[in-house]
This record gives C-alpha cells, structure tokens and sequence, in this order.
C-alpha cells in the first residue's frame, strides 16, 4: 500500500480539492491511499465530506507556524506516508523539509499559479524547494516556471488538471431543467466559477457585469463559489443596486449542470496556473471570456476569448459579451478534450506511475 499526504491551505472548493477529488476517485488501483491535511478554520471545509465519501481522511493543522509544523511532524511520523504530496506553491519547501526530516522518501511539490514570486524571501524559498523535493509537478510549463525557474524545467512533469469527459460533456436537456429551476429561463446567464478570493479579481468581475446590465437589462450574474471576498461583493453589489440580478449559489455539487445552464463565464484573474474551471467549462461548450493573466495553454477549443483586465479593457469585455446574447452553437465535444489529453481516465494513470517509480 502507497500511503500520500496531499498538503493544501484548505479543502474548500475550488480547483486543487476538485483536482485531488477528481484524481482519487478514478485511481484504478486498491494500492494507493490518500489522505489530506489543511489549516484549520474552526469549521468543517466544503470538501470535507466529499474527501470522506472516497475514504480519505481529512486533517486539520493549527493556523499558527509552530504548532502546524509540529503537528505535520507527528502526523507524518504516526501515519508513515511514504509519498508527501504538497500544493502551497514555494511554501511547500517547509512541509517537504519537514517531510525528509520525517524520512519521507518521495516529496512531491505542485504548483498551479503562473506568476513567478519576487523578493528575497521567495528565492530563499524557491532554492530551499529545490534541495528538499523529489518529484517536481506542474499544472503548466508557465506554473513550473514559476516555482522551480528555469533550470528545473527539464526536470519537472506537467499534469493536466483532468476531468471526467463524460459528467462535462454539454447536454440540452439539463440546460433547460437547470434554467428552469433556477427561474432564469428567459435570462442572458453570466457565470462565475470559483473561490472568491483577491486573485480572482471580483471587482473587475462586478464591474464588467454593471456595464453589461446597463446595455442588457435582462443579463443576471450566477456566482458559484464562496470565499474571503463574499462580503466585499455582496456590498459592491448593493452600492451598485445589483443585488437583485445575481444568485449567489455557494459551494455546489452540481457545477457540469450549472456551466450548461449559463450562457457565457467571466474569469478576470490576476493569474492562474492551468485552471480547473476553464477545462470544465469549455468541455461543457460554454463560452469563456478570460483575462490575458491567464495561460493560453487552456485554450482547448474556441469556447474561449482573453481580454485586458486594466479599466479601460472593460468595454471590450462588455461588449465581447453582448455578441452572445442571440445564443451560438453549444454540442458535446468529449473528443476534443480527449485528444488534448484532459480525460481524467488518462492523466490519473500518469500519477499512479509517478508515485510508484
């Protein structure tokens, strides 16, 4: 039996949990077990129970240093992982020291943002992530970049944040039963999909929307996600007098539904890695409109246009947007995902390789 640890900040839901989620679950092999750890937030995490469902464990670090590393300390040495599975960017070089200190043979770093860290502090970090890993991931060429630099480029793997095909692939009938549930039948449906947090640049996202209903009175904006950043939203909204033309849906199970129902989605981040959200939405035909931030390298199909995200970009995504009130052609593509080798079938047997070599 493998035993993995998989370190994250937390196990909500977003893009590294639906990630590890989606990997766990299609693992043909009874010889690998994950478990995961997060820092506590004094609640239980959105992906608690869905981690648990699968037979994961899922643990909770104190929020203060020390006692986290301690904590990590005698995790690891009661459980005897003998893979380290870390995904906090260059602050994983402090839970992989503290994996070899532990005796953990394969200590593995994941990087999945795409701007490169500067300062002191972030190259002591990146040189410290180079001595203590084993096994170097990457959700992009940009992403291993970013933590590694260059001269590890040769020596780490990229690994596609894969998805089940099928779940995703755009169905007519459920568009209509979504809509109709939600009672946005006869509405120009603008989604958001993902944390609410600052560097998926909600102001923008409010903003871009505001200018949108001004020209479109029927558009309405559907927010699938929670986070830090709820609050600040929320109030933006009402100063604007837009509260009444967005759902806030939360933490959803249903996210391959609620993409067929939407019309277009707005990712105006600051930066990405290879997101998640883009390979879903594009796989269930829905037109995305991107911030150049992002990694062309997710440009699968032609579901996808990027944008500027600085003030004077917004009326090119506005009026971008507005193209696609009359509707375009929406059909299911597994193929194409397929071949762009994003079917969670195969890119889960390229980790199970990994941790065995």
């Amino acid at each position: 039996m493998i035993k993995v640890l998989h370190i994250v900040t937390r196990v909500d839901t977003g893009g590294i949990s639906s990630m590890i989620y989606n990997y766990y679950s299609h693992l043909n092999t009874k010889d690998i077990h994950f478990d995961i750890v997060a820092i506590d937030t004094g609640v239980k995490q959105g992906y608690h129970e869905k981690f648990e469902s699968l037979g994961m464990r899922v643990f909770y670090m104190p929020e203060k240093i020390l006692p986290r590393l301690l904590f990590l300390i005698a995790l690891i040495r009661k459980e005897r992982y003998n893979v380290v599975h870390s995904h906090i960017e260059l602050q994983s070089a402090v839970y992989l020291l503290i994996a070899k200190i532990c005796g953990v043979k394969t200590r593995v770093a994941h990087t999945h943002l795409s701007s490169e860290s500067k300062g002191f502090k972030n190259s002591f970090l990146r040189y410290l992530l180079n001595k203590v890993v084993t096994k170097r991931l990457g959700a992009s060429d940009l992403s291993i970049r970013a933590a590694f630099g260059t001269k590890y480029e040769t020596k780490a793997t990229v690994l596609n944040n894969a998805i089940d095909v099928q779940q995703f692939s755009f169905d007519p009938n459920i568009r209509t039963k979504y809509r109709n549930q939600l009672n946005i039948s006869d509405q120009f449906v603008i989604g958001f999909v993902g944390r609410l947090s600052y560097p998926k640049n909600i102001n923008y996202l409010v903003k871009v929307f505001a200018e949108i209903e001004k020209k479109y009175p029927r558009a309405i904006l559907l927010v699938v996600g929670d986070g830090e950043s709820y609050n600040s939203m929320h109030e933006l909204l009402h100063s604007l007098n837009l509260l009444s033309k967005v759902k806030f849906l939360k933490n959803r199970d249903d996210v391959n539904a609620l993409m067929m129902a939407m019309d277009i989605m707005l990712l105006p981040s600051f930066n990405e890695g290879l997101p998640l959200v883009l390979v879903e939405a594009q796989s269930t035909s829905l037109m995305c409109i991107v911030s150049d931030k992002v990694t062309q390298l997710i440009a699968l199909t032609d579901y996808i246009t990027y944008k500027g995200i600085e003030d004077a970009d917004i009326n090119d995504w506005v009026d971008t947007a507005l193209k696609y009130t009359g509707g375009y052609e929406r059909k299911p593509i597994p193929e194409v995902i397929i071949q762009k080798h994003f079917s969670i079938e195969h890119e889960a047997g390229r980790l199970i390789d990994l941790y065995r070599s």
